[in-house]
């Protein structure tokens, strides 16, 4: 009887809690972006500085009952709005919150390796959403960089891009992909076009720290680091399964473009796969029709070869701003799957796929010989091919060893390869490059108190490498043996690392952070044939450690003031491209040097960043790095010989050698200024020099005054942006000597600066359906960027569209 009484009791109980539940709640609010019309998360609804509630996933904010009058609507990424609620109960209220027009990436991952907030780095950083990719609509990755107004790209063919960061490129950057090192040992020291690998299309986010960054990363992040996060499916909140996609169609009008994306994810609360897939097909890109009036003449494609007959002909090109055979077509496929152990632990699974047509090297293609006629019936580089797997497990169960783990196995395969004929020959060289990576990466963080954390880790990189190389006669087919670019017994590269980084609060406005890592590698290279030329030397075996330091001080002067200081070392150690290659540049031949050591940098920078009030931020940054033991490219010789016998001619001997002695320094400055609510002015630029001690001449990879200015407006579905691109000049006399030897890329008067006009825009028909339109270069400008053996595009129209499901 009383258990019977009892369960009564409880079922009243339930029932009356119910309706006071029920009457707990009045009006309901739903909040939407503005721009999107998509549910908003985490907005807060306020009166009188008491919290009412917080929109969940859907948007939705449950008031109590008989709230009414005056509220306060927050969110950190929308601008504040307050409404006057009507008295009533159990209506729904639709509010649209205006996305602010300046958003800010407050966490970062690159530079410590773990998410940590903006403001406790040292470092100058840039951080790239997806939201604004998807905006700019960039055809690759480099040109994603070459977008931000912050990062220089320098192309040899439409199909590349190498980007130049504080006076380094190439193999002096390092490209990381959701951690795991994409450098390998033929990464070369020449402009390097690999970046264009990765889809812009996968991409979260992508992050690129300034400056040496070796305590992190280890060798080659002398200039920087550009880190490339991929998107994700994340798991499921509620039971059941989830679907979700998106899509997108690209065309431009340039080089007609037609790019197709689609990517897929499925989850539940445990389990959960992301699939994309992109294509990507580019025609000859067709340059700008208004010449530089000094230099009418400049850029103009007034001739290529043809093959007629058995024969090479140069024929007159009929548009001389369309640059002929720069064309080819590219794929990429990512699939990302991840599974959930238990609430601290997580295993993933990562699969990268890249792979292209021939892609023809443009300025190989547009190389005079000394009568003027062209050099080269073919120059191509084969399909660039890679691929990626990785095995992460993740834990983050607290305990005195760590507080956040993560071991990363993958492996990477890429096969690259270069095809080239002189005209008038039927030699059709064909030179293949494969390279096989495993690595093994241990990241650990350790939250020592509420002022402290440590990051430490190791790592393990091998690569191996394979040089082949025949000669095809077009004629008969026949197949001949020919000198390999780099040694035909193989190669391998060895590395293992430990990092250790910590980060104090000194005061609450005050962040230290120090940190090194010691770093060993191994470089082995075998020669065995002797037909092409004689090396004095058989095989190279070097072993080379070095101990790389960051110190820095993030200091919030003020709650509007940031100050910035940070000193930082780096190194790179030879690889194969470095030690151990052979190919033809211009009118001299690169050859091996076995006694080449590593490079050291030694950073010094002071970054600034200032809040005047809510509309106003000013940026600025200096830095000046001495480059120590530098690579460089200078006149050599074997057993006094200075010239070889290479590929039919005969060419000037050169290699790399350690010079001695190097700077480089430059500023970088930026404002952003929300002139209201809906109008935001942004402006980047940057510049560097820099200058070899020892010759006392340039360096190649300083860049001149570049960056961008903008003008965005954005309300409600619309948002529109105009801007403008520049770069200032670089005298002749201040070009590096590698890059006098190319003048046929240049004017006499060296490279040229120009601007362009630009305009796009995007428009959301629905929550899931957005247009996008854009119109570059409208002034039809003829240009070509310092260092750029091809022309950028005409005036340019790209429409897109995206559907998400």
């Amino acid at each position: 009887m009383n258990k019977a009484f009892s369960r009564i009791k409880f079922f009243i109980l339930v029932i009356g809690l119910s309706w006071v539940s029920i009457y707990t709640y009045g009006q309901e609010l739903i909040i939407k972006d503005a721009n999107t019309l998509l549910p908003i998360e985490g907005a807060i609804a306020m009166q009188e500085e008491v919290l009412l509630g917080v929109s969940n996933t859907d948007g939705v904010i449950r008031l109590p009952t008989g709230t009414a009058g005056q509220l306060v609507l927050q969110h950190t990424q929308f601008y504040g709005k307050t409404i006057d609620l009507p008295g009533g109960e159990g209506e729904s209220i639709h509010v649209l919150m205006d996305e602010k027009i300046r958003q800010i990436n407050e966490v970062v991952i690159s530079a410590n390796r773990w998410g940590e907030g903006r403001n406790q780095v040292p470092n100058e950083l840039l951080s790239i959403s997806h939201q604004e990719v998807e905006f700019a609509n960039p055809q690759t990755a480099a040109d994603m960089l070459d977008q931000s107004g912050q990062v220089f790209v320098q192309k040899s063919q439409l199909g590349g891009g190498s980007p130049m960061i504080r006076g380094f490129a190439a193999n002096s950057l390092l490209i990381v992909l959701d951690g795991i090192r994409l450098n390998n040992a033929i990464y070369r020291s020449g402009n390097l076009q690999n970046v264009i690998m990765l889809d812009p299309n996968m991409m979260a986010s992508t992050e690129v720290i300034y400056g040496p960054s070796s305590s992190m990363y280890g060798s080659d992040a002398l200039g920087g680091v550009m880190s490339f996060y991929t998107k994700k499916a994340g798991f499921a909140k509620d039971d059941g399964w989830k679907v979700s996609g998106g899509s997108m169609l690209r065309y431009s009008t340039a080089n007609h473009e037609k790019t197709a994306h689609l990517n897929v994810s499925i989850r539940n609360k445990r389990f959960s796969n992301f699939t994309g897939v992109t294509v990507s097909d580019f025609d000859d890109l067709r340059a700008g029709a208004v010449h530089p009036k000094d230099h009418p003449d400049f850029g103009k494609r007034e001739s290529y070869v043809i093959r007629k007959e058995g024969v090479d002909e140069e024929v007159k090109n009929d548009d001389v701003n369309l640059q002929r055979f720069s064309g080819y077509s590219q794929f990429n496929v990512m699939n990302k799957a991840a599974l959930r152990i238990n609430k601290s632990s997580e295993l993933a699974y990562s699969f990268y796929l890249t792979g292209s047509t021939d892609i023809p090297r443009y300025d190989r293609l547009i190389q005079p010989q000394s009568d003027g006629s062209l050099k080269n019936a073919e120059w191509y580089y084969g399909p660039q091919d890679f691929m990626l797997h990785a095995l992460t497990f993740s834990n983050d169960t607290e305990n005195w060893f760590y507080s956040h783990a993560k071991l990363t196995l993958s492996t990477q395969r890429v096969e690259e390869s270069r095809h080239n004929r002189s005209v008038g020959s039927n030699g059709l060289n064909h030179r293949t490059e494969r390279v096989k990576t495993y690595a093994a990466n241990l990241d650990l963080e350790k939250r020592i108190s509420d002022y402290s954390n440590l990051y430490y880790g190791l790592e393990w990189v091998y690569n191996d490498a394979e040089s082949t190389a025949q000669k095809e006669d077009i004629v008969t087919g026949e197949m001949s043996p020919l000198s390999t670019r780099y040694p035909d017994g193989g190669g391998s590269m060895n590395t293992w690392a430990a990092y250790l980084s910590y980060k104090y609060a000194l005061r609450d406005w005050v962040h230290l952070t120090v940190g090194g890592r010691y770093s060993d590698v191994g470089l082995r290279a075998k020669f065995n044939s002797t037909s092409f030329f004689s090396l004095p030397f058989e095989d190279i075996d070097q072993r080379n450690a070095a101990l790389s330091g960051t110190a820095g001080l993030a200091i919030q002067v003020t709650p509007q003031l940031k100050w910035d200081v940070l000193f930082s070392t780096g190194f790179r150690a030879p690889n194969l491209d470095d030690a151990g290659k052979v190919f033809d540049s211009g009118d001299v031949v690169v050859v091996p040097n076995e006694d080449l050591k590593p490079e050291y940098t030694y950073n010094y920078e002071t970054n600034v960043t200032w809040n005047l009030g809510e509309k106003l931020i000013l940026m600025g940054g200096l830095f000046y790095t001495q480059l120590r033991d530098a690579m460089v490219r200078r006149d050599y010789s074997y057993n006094g010989m200075d010239s070889v016998y290479y590929d039919g001619e005969t060419y000037r001997m050169a290699a790399l050698v350690n010079v001695g002695k190097a700077y480089i320094w430059g500023f970088s400055a930026g404002l952003d200024y929300a002139m209201t609510q809906h109008f935001l002015l942004s402006a980047r630029l940057s510049e560097s020099f820099g200058e070899d001690q020892v010759e006392r001449i340039p360096l190649r990879h300083t860049t001149p005054l570049f960056g961008n200015v903008s003008l965005t407006y954005q309300r409600e579905r619309l948002r529109l942006e105009f801007y403008t691109k520049f770069q200032g000049n670089r005298a002749w006399d201040d070009l590096a000597p590698s890059e006098q030897d190319k003048d046929y890329l240049y004017t006499s008067d060296g490279s040229l600066g120009w601007y362009t006009l630009n305009l796009r825009s995007s428009y959301h028909l629905t929550p899931k359906l957005v247009v996008t339109a854009a119109l570059e270069n409208i002034l039809d400008h003829h240009y070509r960027t310092y260092s750029s053996g091809i022309s950028a595009p005409g005036i340019n129209g790209i429409f897109s569209a995206r559907f998400d499901f």
